[in-house]
């Protein structure tokens, strides 16, 4: 039995789930509308069962995991709580769900996807692939206006979030954090104090890379984009052309040993190509794969069903 988790809308894993019924491999999936709606746990018999909307599965029978995105939803409370104990009662889920994670890959359950290590810090992701011999973009965080002088007032730079980009509603309207240009003049003008704010100079690229990862293996694409819009998820697709892209073998080695130090079985990474060389922009370890199959023709989706 094959036990998937993943979000309710996410396509890449219906498409998954598809070639899992098309190969006769009996799976079972939790999302938002799949709950777990019991747990039995005993230590001393050594048993560890869930139900899974009324139909009891032993975890021990789970020889694969694929972890997509999200997290193990369970059965909640119908009365109104105070909100002090919901959050308990969250705290309380939240260590359940990491045992069962625990015990699924105990138990010999190959694990695939990062079902542990979810996140990653944009800093520290530059910071390693620096030190494995990646090209980055010149980096900078500052947090005083005053401070923007280290910048080549000659070079072009851009700003964009140092954490995950989160939409952010406001009266009722949606605002969206994107990468921007920043005028160096304008900045020289201000004398005050702002967030440390992550700025990296602006690469004169010929086209974008979309790498995606699992377990050993890469694929890629190239993305020619005919905009100066610099943050791609504002460019309309009819501006963009797609190509399947073989990677330099050191490029390969370096993703696998970055992959390796995150501890990352699977992810996405954005890069830029110039004229002379790959430059590393960053690493998303529950990045969409879609794109890069659908135009790099790779059928991953087939690819990690034959692995589960």
């Amino acid at each position: 039995m094959i036990l998937i988790i993943s979000a309710d809308d996410d396509t890449m894993t219906d498409a998954i789930c598809a070639w899992l019924s098309f190969l006769n491999k009996k799976f079972v999936r939790l999302s938002e509308n799949q709950l777990i709606t019991a747990v039995v746990f005993d230590f001393k018999a050594d048993v560890f069962k869930i139900d899974i909307n009324g139909l009891r599965y032993d975890l021990k029978g789970f020889q694969s995991v694929f972890y997509r995105n999200g997290s193990l939803m369970y059965n909640g409370f119908k009365a109104e709580i105070d909100s002090h104990l919901k959050e308990f009662f969250n705290s309380e889920l939240k260590s359940l769900t990491h045992f069962i994670y625990y015990y699924l890959e105990k138990s010999g359950a190959k694990i695939y996807g990062n079902i542990i290590n979810r996140e990653v810090n944009k800093l520290e992701v530059l910071h390693i692939a620096q030190t494995l011999g990646f090209e980055i973009p010149d980096t900078y965080v500052i947090s005083q206006l005053m401070d923007g002088s280290i910048l080549n007032a000659s070079e072009n730079y851009i700003t964009k979030s140092i954490s995950e980009v989160k939409p952010i509603f406001y009266e009722n309207d949606l605002y969206l954090n994107y990468t921007k240009e920043i005028n160096l003049k304008y900045l020289n003008t201000k004398n005050e104090n702002i967030i440390p704010s992550l700025i990296q100079n602006r690469i004169d690229k010929i086209y974008e890379v979309r790498v995606f990862f699992f377990e050993k293996t890469i694929w890629a694409i190239a993305t020619f984009e005919f905009s100066d819009d610099i943050d791609g998820r504002n460019i309309i697709e009819g501006a963009k052309k797609y190509l399947p892209l073989k990677l330099p073998k050191d490029i390969n080695r370096k993703i696998r040993t970055l992959a390796k130090i995150l501890r990352l079985k699977c992810g996405t990474i954005d890069m830029l190509k110039n004229e002379k060389d790959f430059y590393f922009l960053e690493i998303n370890p529950l990045g969409q794969f879609h794109p890069v199959s659908h135009y790099g023709n790779y059928q991953i989706e087939k690819y990690i069903a034959d692995l589960l």
